[in-house]
């Protein structure tokens, strides 16, 4: 499926949820599928942008994030919905060289005719959803058959159903939790304070794609934490055969596995993305406006799928189950809640088409 990269300007200044009005906010998105068919919006992890199917051109390698799961004949079926991508406000993967994305740091300031850089404001994820709801206005979206996204995008799912009721007809959540996670948590401040200890980050003014230390450390943390021991262990200890210079071998496989192509893999990465991006992550909790966490969470009225991945540090199992209980003690059997088996740890929501394939099959074939 060959896919086309659009930019929409939206209609209205936007305002985030600390006063700062952005004049002018372009939204990076995609479209798949029937034009008149339900509409499915997806939304994307925290290191991740719009392209979640297809590719740009014949010659491109590398699919979209989720293409196992979208196309033709697939869970999310381009033969039947209209399927809609876009990138989260402040994204990290505002790429260089291939047309931007939507508005972050990376992004022109009109009033400084430079980078926004640091001056780009605090975020929250709500102001994240917000933009996601105008841009959708502006669409002339009336209403969503579904919303649907892993690891961040299921975080901003949840909180469009629940800032927007009427609006989401249900909800696919994978690697989820009705609130930031405390693993999560620590992991983001430890990237935040690792972009800012790189001695070019210089307050957060640098030349665009640099600091190279920090974007190099984040990233083999991040190869580790978001897999498991599982998963590296099936990649780089039992494809070695028993013998004389096994260990040594295999310390090779693990070092390749961290810093293996590494340049290739940051371009396009921001640091002052990144701690929009993480910082609006950790903000997320649904009940936050309401008098508990579970009032919060009960303003969630669809139909609601979660997965999470058995090895998955970030977001454990019982985190999906916890929203699943107290969606239920509202209204029985309105949420499903499901443990994928993977060795891909956190990654697994990406990884695990088959798995997902399977339970997003069903659970639209029950809200049907």
């Amino acid at each position: 499926m060959i896919v086309e990269k659009k930019f929409k300007k939206l209609s209205k200044p936007f305002i985030t949820e600390r006063g700062y009005v952005l004049k002018e906010l372009i939204v990076s998105y995609e479209e798949y599928g029937r034009d008149d068919g339900p509409v499915i919006f997806i939304a994307h992890g925290g290191l991740s942008d719009q392209h979640a199917a297809g590719k740009y051109s014949e010659e491109e390698l590398l699919q979209g994030w989720w293409d196992g799961l979208i196309g033709e004949g697939k869970a999310i079926d381009t033969n039947k919905y209209r399927i809609i991508s876009a990138s989260s406000l402040g994204s990290a993967c505002a790429c260089l060289g291939i047309e931007g994305g939507t508005t972050s740091p990376l992004t022109l300031n009109p009033h400084t005719n430079k980078n926004y850089g640091p001056d780009f404001p605090e975020i929250t994820l709500i102001d994240m959803v917000k933009v996601f709801k105008s841009f959708l206005d502006d669409m002339g979206i009336e209403k969503l058959f579904m919303m649907a996204g892993p690891s961040m995008g299921s975080l901003q799912s949840l909180q469009m159903a629940a800032l927007y009721p009427d609006f989401v007809d249900s909800v696919v959540a994978v690697a989820t939790a009705g609130r930031m996670t405390p693993g999560g948590m620590a992991m983001h401040n430890f990237i935040t304070e690792t972009a800012k200890s790189d001695p070019e980050f210089n307050g957060g003014w640098y030349e665009i794609g640099k600091p190279k230390w920090a974007l190099r450390i984040i990233h083999q943390i991040s190869k580790i934490y978001y897999t498991s021991h599982h998963g590296i262990k099936e990649i780089c200890w039992d494809t070695v055969p028993e013998g004389k210079d096994s260990q040594s071998l295999r310390n090779a496989n693990c070092k390749n596995y961290v810093t293996g192509n590494i340049d290739a893999q940051i371009y396009g990465r921001d640091l002052n993305c990144y701690i929009r991006v993480i910082d609006a992550i950790n903000t997320y909790d649904l009940g936050r406006d309401d008098n508990s966490y579970e009032e919060g969470v009960k303003r969630i009225k669809c139909p609601v799928l979660l997965m999470n991945i058995n090895t998955d540090s970030e977001f454990p199992p019982e985190y999906a189950f916890e929203v699943a209980d107290i969606l239920n003690s509202k209204k029985p059997n309105s949420a499903r809640a499901r443990v994928i088996k993977s060795n891909w740890g956190h990654l697994g929501c990406l990884r695990e088409v088959t798995a997902l394939d399977k339970e997003i099959r069903e659970f639209i074939k029950e809200i049907n």
